[in-house]
């Protein structure tokens, strides 16, 4: 394959070992839905299963890709397509509402081995998923009681710590005041997550980490990702002439363009068409023409390379996000459906 994402294996382990230290004594989710942010979640839990305990996902599909390849505690954290396939496969789930229990009960009551393993989602402010009330969540807690079942996790996820340092506050009051009412006796983990939760005060036995994990959100970190593809074909424009689809660009000079074989169906956002700057043997290139599906154009004609010559696309996602006015989540998890290799080194 001409297109591959590598990964540093140093570079991820230093970043999970400086969020340890962060939070000494407590628990680290490792958030690997979307394929990772677009890492790639084999290759990313092949390096961390021995690491921490818990994996988060977004959904059944991605929880099963990873039981089939870890024995670690994986959480789901949407909403599943089959719950009973999920506590049969030892799958830990999302809670969201007192409806959504008494459906899941049933689905086990006849089978007194299966014990769902839930983490009850509190609707704090993200108004996402989750219980709002007071009396639901009493609702919820006096069922389990009944039926001799407790909570695995207790969970919130913040919608603007790094903005709004009010509402973030008024969130974690009113989780705590949830929590307050958790059965003194039971193992629960509460779990903190939502952008950078790791860095604040906020108190809780675990901490879902993403964005970090991976390099973003702190100077100490570091990015694991970085895409090379390679030079597969040369052209002479001529002044006048087009470069590629909608005449998106046009040569105001006889020019040498060279085609790299990534595009936006890699995850390579078109949004950054004529602005995107590559590395080849050490000079910079930039993209000329709109970015194709499958490829996109540069100019190089100051620089001496040939077809089979590496370029290099990507090593800092935020870059890219600063460019096409996103975030740096947007640029990495576009590449979830990358079609090339992914290497870890």
């Amino acid at each position: 394959m001409f297109s591959k994402i590598l990964l540093s294996k140093n570079n991820l382990l230093h970043n999970l070992s400086f969020l340890k230290k962060i939070k000494k004594d407590k628990k680290i989710c490792v958030m690997v839905k979307a394929e990772a942010y677009g890492h790639g979640s084999a290759e990313i839990v092949s390096i961390l299963k021995d690491e921490v305990e818990y994996f988060g996902v977004s959904n059944q599909s991605e929880a099963e890709k990873l039981r089939k390849i870890i024995n670690n505690d994986i959480i789901v954290f949407g909403a599943c397509d089959d719950y009973l396939t999920c506590i049969q496969q030892n799958i830990s789930f999302a809670l969201f509402s007192y409806k959504q229990l008494k459906k899941i009960l049933k689905l086990v009551n006849n089978e007194i081995s299966l014990i769902p393993k839930m983490h009850l989602c509190i609707n704090s402010g993200m108004n996402r998923y989750g219980i709002k009330t007071l009396n639901e969540f009493k609702e919820v807690i006096n069922l389990l009681k009944r039926k001799n079942l407790q909570l695995e996790g207790i969970y919130t996820h913040f919608s603007s710590l790094t903005t709004d340092l009010n509402y973030t506050q008024r969130q974690k009051e009113t989780f705590y005041r949830f929590l307050s009412y958790l059965p003194n006796n039971w193992n629960t983990i509460k779990h903190v997550g939502g952008g950078r939760s790791i860095f604040t005060d906020i108190n809780a036995d675990m901490y879902r980490v993403g964005i970090e994990c991976y390099g973003y959100g702190n100077e100490e970190l570091k990015p694991v990702m970085q895409i090379y593809s390679k030079i597969v074909d040369v052209q002479e424009v001529a002044k006048g002439e087009h470069v590629g689809y909608l005449c998106g660009y046009t040569a105001k000079e006889n020019i040498r363009i060279a085609t790299i074989p990534l595009g936006y169906g890699d995850g390579l956002p078109r949004k950054l068409s004529n602005k995107l700057e590559v590395e080849i043997n050490g000079k910079k290139a930039l993209n000329v023409g709109n970015i194709c599906m499958d490829a996109f154009m540069v100019d190089i004609s100051n620089i001496s390379c040939k077809i089979g010559d590496n370029v290099l696309i990507m090593k800092d996602a935020v870059k890219l996000s600063q460019i096409i006015n996103t975030s740096e989540y947007e640029v990495l998890t576009n590449f979830n459906r990358f079609r090339g290799e992914r290497i870890i080194y």
